[in-house]
């Protein structure tokens, strides 16, 4: 287990406190790819009334100061989850959302035939289900290097991959910085020892999956979640 650092007092708010919101949208009448694409939006944050009600148990914050908290975002994370067996091509499907989302396709997918490539195929434990694609996961600039990237985004896979046989991501930078092609493989290579946190392991062409089937998966997924009670446990006695 990760050793909690000193620092950790220097967290905006008590990451306890912190919860994942869902979000997705379709219409009744499905359009265009809705039967085979979904998009997930997951954002981080801490509620107003939340911690107003941690503050005045634990400040002698007067009551027009707690009125005046508002709710702390910590991060966002996007998740789009592939219908293998929908009603539209799954190529198709993720071509339609980004550039991104498409190279990942071209790596894990027979364009032509919209099955698994041979070689993704014979990774997975299980190669029947749908596909669970990582597409950004980026935190505010107070709450990173405190490992929360791997604990909320391997909470959100475990919420969201029931019935995929993995999730993939192709790890770049964290945020929309102007990076050269030296920084981007720097931040590359980086994130994708972040993300080896929760099972992540390199595929292909950049690409890195975690196979949703295999134990190590959820041994890790407990072992970050241990970390994160640990740093909260930490906040909690050192809080300033």
């Amino acid at each position: 287990m990760t050793i909690i650092a000193p620092n950790s007092v220097r967290l905006p708010a008590d990451p306890s406190l912190i919860t994942l919101t869902y979000q997705h949208e379709h219409l009744v009448q499905g359009f265009e790819f809705d039967e085979t694409l979904e998009v997930w939006t997951v954002t981080a944050r801490i509620d107003a009334d939340t911690l107003a009600e941690a503050l005045s148990a634990t400040t002698d914050m007067d009551q027009d100061a707690l009125d005046a908290v508002q709710d702390i975002v910590v991060g966002r994370m996007s998740f789009v989850r592939v219908r293998m067996f929908g009603p539209d091509h799954p190529f198709d499907a993720m071509d339609s959302y980004t550039g991104d989302v498409a190279r990942i396709g071209e790596v894990v997918l027979d364009v032509a035939g919209g099955e698994w490539t041979e070689a993704f195929e014979t990774a997975l434990a299980h190669p029947v289900g749908d596909l669970l694609v990582m597409d950004r996961v980026t935190l505010e600039p107070a709450w990173r290097r405190f490992g929360l990237g791997p604990v909320l985004a391997g909470a959100a896979i475990r919420r969201l991959s029931e019935g995929c046989v993995a999730t993939v991501c192709e790890p770049g930078s964290a945020d929309d910085r102007e990076l050269s092609q030296a920084e981007h493989e720097e931040a590359r290579v980086k994130l994708g020892r972040v993300w080896e946190k929760i099972g992540f392991t390199p595929f292909q062409d950049g690409v890195h999956m975690l196979d949703c089937h295999l134990q190590r998966t959820q041994t890790l997924l407990t072992e970050r979640q241990e970390e994160f009670r640990a740093l909260c446990t930490a906040w909690s006695n050192h809080r300033p």
